[in-house]
């Protein structure tokens, strides 16, 4: 009897295996296929200068739609939208608030802990370990938020407060230490958790990685990806962004208590902690660069202005504090809990009824979704209503309307009588509150008409601007890469000349940090080294600046160095020079183009731009001894030029670990310098 009866039960025992493993099949699909958009842009914007053309229109209307979709999405009334006006002190305050409600709730976290509730993040390690992979992709691209800030194009009155910005993006890259770079923290967390090595953050195998599903991770991911990439048309947007960001969160503290009871190490998260802090880290100084700027504005532009800049600030805040939720489906609605209770009540009553209806949608028919067991599962319910909330034509954001999902409840439709009018007006208002994904609700806070997808950038002003190959195959043959030396005579300096040359220098190695990955390695730590010297930070410390470097009067940068030659050669006259754009209009320079276009392509062009910067060390190194300057400017100078030097030479030999002397890549860095030699040395005769 016992063996009738186990054989008995084999034939359903198979067919529930089956029924399971098909039903995790489609689940897996309908989750990749939710993700992949935000895949494919991830891997775009990591090669950016190879999908410019198609990637920056999607990427601003990306930008802008994930901006008013946060707004949207804001209901609580405490938030930083209900500070009409900006003060100082207002700012202050409800940083404070928002801290104390992040101590209050780990209080009571830890109140928890002790009465024997069991941890609330990890149930064990393996459950820690898969969180950890699915949240890769937004903890490799830690730092991206700030990528594209603090360029050569940025406006002179400007760059007080975006290079504050650049100190925390450096910071988060470890101040050119690569033991401290957040990201290589974060791998090699990941290295330990998983016993093998991730794929590279800018390759296809890292987006196809196993247990990176979570629509929601990538899309964070993007975001953080995108909103510093236009940094001179959303830079209010960036500072709010930042400030969010760089706030403590109970996440965090829970996350690196709880890593540690399962046996692994805490640091990448521990170290958000501490350096997050609201008296000298991160969060301070990033209130204080709001504050700087918003003044800034006020004194330039007026009130109305600063009050403008305000309400960007605040939409870039809201940005980043709505990140964690999936934002573009309806599950950050406060209708959820109703509409989802509605559909599982439907899904018993309805059980097998649906099973002739044609509707389908995120690669499962409405019978699978609708199956009771099925729908009993917290998962599965928000994969439904994320999916079916992004089906048209059966639900159209903002509109329900239109929706066929809300025709078919109705009088005529195949669905009337099945829902209440009560649970049809639930259903409604949940519809009519999704938001469209474009920028509407944003230009609304904001008053913004100039955020135009199809503006065509200008070298010079926009960023970032791409254009065809910078250097010709001829300025190679032209030029004997075997010119080492910079022979100049300072006493014949021609201003008209060198000025444009030197304001836009600067930019020759900055694309080289856009992205964090780029950067989490020997050579890329160099070059966060060179640029750090380049913007009159002091050398690299072995703790963290933090406010003592923001409340330093004493700094000095290229920018600076290029504006008191301009006074000492007499060329600052009316009307005052406000940025790149100007120089470049009063001193047209083919090369300083050159040097702007290439420098957007440091993949393609990294050896030129290598071996030009290197010339360009050169031309410091005689400035700085020359009667050109005052005796303080030629001091820093020098040790500016001694820093690059430095580090420049460790870029170098990092590259050549591969190749040997005569190789492509070896002629191309010299055949820059000669190339950066040469233009230099005709500024003086």
């Amino acid at each position: 009897m016992r063996q009738g009866k186990k054989q008995g039960h084999k034939p359903q025992a198979n067919a529930e295996r089956a029924w399971k493993k098909n039903q995790t099949s489609s689940s897996t699909a309908a989750r990749e296929g939710e993700c992949q958009p935000y895949k494919e842009l991830y891997f775009k914007l990591h090669h950016l200068e190879d999908h410019a053309d198609a990637v920056l229109p999607q990427a601003k209307s990306t930008l802008l739609s994930f901006l008013s979709e946060a707004l949207q999405s804001e209901r609580r009334p405490s938030t930083i939208l209900s500070l009409e006006d900006f003060s100082a002190s207002s700012l202050q305050d409800f940083i404070r608030a928002e801290l104390n409600a992040v101590t209050k709730g780990w209080h009571d976290y830890l109140v928890r802990r002790k009465a024997g509730r069991p941890r609330e993040m990890f149930r064990n390690a393996d459950d820690a370990r898969r969180w950890l992979v699915r949240m890769a992709p937004v903890k490799l691209v830690d730092g991206a938020w700030l990528g594209h800030i603090h360029k050569a194009t940025t406006r002179f009155a400007d760059r007080h407060v975006t290079r504050a910005a650049w100190q925390i993006l450096s910071e988060e890259l470890g101040d050119g230490d690569l033991a401290r770079n957040h990201v290589h923290v974060y791998v090699e967390l990941l290295r330990l958790v998983t016993n093998a090595p991730v794929a590279a953050p800018d390759s296809i195998d890292f987006i196809t990685h196993p247990g990176m599903d979570d629509a929601r991770v990538w899309r964070s991911a993007v975001a953080q990806l995108l909103v510093s990439l236009f940094p001179h048309q959303f830079l209010p947007e960036i500072l709010g962004f930042n400030l969010h960001f760089e706030m403590l969160t109970l996440e965090t503290l829970v996350t690196a208590k709880e890593l540690r009871e399962v046996g692994f190490d805490p640091y990448y998260f521990t170290l958000h902690v501490t350096i997050d802090n609201v008296d000298s880290g991160h969060t301070a100084m990033a209130s204080q660069i709001v504050t700087d700027y918003l003044r800034s504005v006020a004194d330039r532009e007026g009130p109305a202005a600063a009050q403008q800049a305000w309400r960007r600030v605040q939409a870039g805040y809201v940005l980043s504090k709505n990140l964690p939720s999936d934002m573009s489906a309806p599950t950050s609605s406060p209708l959820v809990g109703d509409v989802l209770a509605i559909f599982e009540a439907k899904a018993t009553a309805a059980n097998r009824i649906h099973e002739n209806c044609p509707m389908s949608f995120g690669g499962r028919s409405l019978s699978s979704w609708l199956d009771p067991c099925a729908f009993a599962r917290p998962e599965w319910q928000m994969d439904f209503l994320r999916c079916l909330g992004n089906t048209k034509p059966w639900v159209y954001k903002g509109d329900s309307g239109r929706s066929r999902l809300v025709h078919q409840l109705c009088w005529g439709g195949s669905m009337f009588g099945a829902f209440t009018d009560r649970e049809v007006a639930v259903l409604r208002d949940w519809i009519d509150g999704l938001v469209s994904p474009s920028g509407e609700t944003f230009t609304a806070l904001t008053g913004r008409t100039d955020v135009s997808v199809s503006k065509t950038p200008r070298l010079g002003v926009d960023y970032p601007v791409f254009v065809p190959a910078a250097f010709d195959t001829g300025d190679a043959l032209r030029v004997s890469s075997d010119k080492k030396r910079l022979v100049i005579d300072t006493s014949r300096l021609q201003a008209h000349k060198l000025l444009p040359l030197w304001f836009t220098h600067i930019c020759l190695l900055e694309s080289f940090v856009c992205v964090p990955w780029r950067v989490a390695n020997m050579t890329g730590c160099a070059i966060v080294r060179f640029l750090r010297a380049q913007y009159g930070f002091l050398p690299e410390p072995s703790g963290v600046a933090g406010m003592d470097e923001m409340r330093r009067e004493d700094h000095l940068d290229l920018v600076d160095v290029g504006l008191e030659m301009c006074s000492r050669l007499g060329e600052l006259s009316s009307p005052p020079l406000e940025g790149l754009n100007d120089v470049l209009e009063r001193w047209p320079s083919p090369f300083a183009e050159k040097m702007l276009a290439a420098a957007m392509r440091p993949e393609q062009h990294r050896w030129m731009l290598l071996g030009i910067a290197h010339a360009f060390i050169k031309l410091h190194q005689a400035l700085a001894s020359s009667d050109v300057l005052s005796p303080p400017t030629r001091l820093s100078l020098s040790l500016i030029a001694e820093r690059e030097e430095e580090n420049l030479t460790v870029c170098v030999s990092g590259f050549q670990e591969d190749v040997e002397e005569g190789t492509r890549a070896n002629r191309e860095f010299w055949t820059g310098q000669a190339i950066g030699l040469r233009e230099i040395e005709r500024c003086f005769i």
